[in-house]
């Protein structure tokens, strides 16, 4: 025979929701460090892409910055 949940006091609903709260904060703080390296990661791909074009195209990079302002 099945047997049915058990019902929680409401001290162990807090406990236990308390518990939730905290292991989502955890992984919570874990993904916005991985956003923030992977946006670093980002940043420093193009960082390098453009000191490619900047080397290929024959032109210092003084010359490029007048041209971007």
């Amino acid at each position: 025979m099945a047997r049915g949940k058990k019902t929680l006091t409401l001290d162990e609903q807090l406990e236990k929701v308390t518990s939730e709260i905290e292991e989502m904060e955890t992984t919570l703080k874990e993904l916005k460090k991985e956003k923030k390296e992977l946006e670093e990661q980002i940043r420093i791909n193009r960082l390098s892409e453009l000191d490619e074009l900047i080397a290929a195209s024959g032109k210092s990079f003084d010359e490029v910055k007048e041209l971007l302002q």
